[in-house]
Formats: C-alpha cells, sequence, structure tokens
C-alpha cells in the first residue's frame, strides 16, 4: 500500500482551508455575510434595524429568500453574532433550508443533524421543541400564521 504523497496531503490542506465560514453564535457579523447561508436559501437583504428596550445597542440585520417564503434575522450586539432566527413555513418539506440555516448558526453538521429532530417533534407535534448542542440553544417554535420560527442563542 503506498503512502499518500505530500502533494496530496497539500491538497487536501488547501480544501479544508477554501471552506466556506459559518457564521456561529459567538462570531463577528462579517462572517456571516461571507457565509454560503445567503447563496443556500438565496436571501436578499431586507434591512437592518436598531432594537430598543432590552435590547437596546444590538442592529437586527433581515433577510429574505426571493420565494419570500423564508426570513432570517441576525441579532448583532456590537459587531458579533447574538442570536440567529429563521421563519419558515411549518412544514416538513422545509427541512433542507432549516438544515442548511441550523449547520451556519451551530457551525456543525452533526449539531445541525440534531437540531432537526427538534425541529421534525415540533413541525408533527405543533408544539415548542428545544434542544442544546455546544453551549447554544436551538428553539423551534410554531406560530399561529403557520410557520416556525428556529431560534439559535447561547
Amino acid at each position: 500500500m503506498k503512502t499518500p504523497t505530500a502533494g496530496v496531503l497539500c491538497l487536501v490542506v488547501l480544501l479544508l482551508a477554501a471552506a466556506p465560514a459559518q457564521a456561529k453564535i459567538g462570531d463577528s457579523f462579517s462572517v456571516f455575510l461571507r457565509s454560503p447561508l445567503i447563496n443556500q436559501l438565496q436571501l436578499s437583504v431586507e434591512g437592518q434595524h436598531p432594537l430598543s428596550g432590552p435590547m437596546t445597542g444590538r442592529v437586527l440585520h433581515r433577510y429574505l429568500s426571493d420565494d419570500a417564503a423564508i426570513v432570517v434575522d441576525v441579532i448583532v450586539a456590537g459587531a458579533t453574532i447574538e442570536q440567529e432566527l429563521m421563519y419558515a413555513p411549518l412544514q416538513m418539506n422545509r427541512g433542507v433550508q432549516v438544515s442548511f440555516f441550523l449547520q451556519n448558526a451551530v457551525g456543525s453538521v452533526f449539531g445541525a443533524q440534531k437540531g432537526m429532530i427538534a425541529f421534525r417533534a415540533a413541525v408533527i407535534n405543533k408544539k415548542e421543541t428545544a434542544l442544546t448542542f455546544g453551549g447554544l440553544v436551538m428553539r423551534f417554535i410554531p406560530m399561529s400564521d403557520g410557520r416556525v420560527r428556529v431560534q439559535v442563542s447561547r
């Protein structure tokens, strides 16, 4: 059996280094702007709004999908992502989009897979479910307007 050559190892390292950034909770907002989520969900900038009350000092950045079915909110304190929220139709076939969102927010494919179990439970039972992963809390909250709010925060 042959051992990998230095060229193959170098290629692997370059491919890993070129992987798109995921914008986890606690990362800089600039990482979110470079993350693949914007393209995966076909998001366009809807606007940004300074928050007030107990959320004073934070800015909500809103993105809307091309089909207008999905809204993604990123709450930023300073330059740091504090919370990510997704509003999507309460339908099982939206699981792919929810999975992309979770993978980006928690920074882990495994975390997203665990979160999908809670998402499915929320859709089937139409009840709030929550799950923790890596110090983050994923909440899936069915809303009265037929959507689900997916919230990832510390």
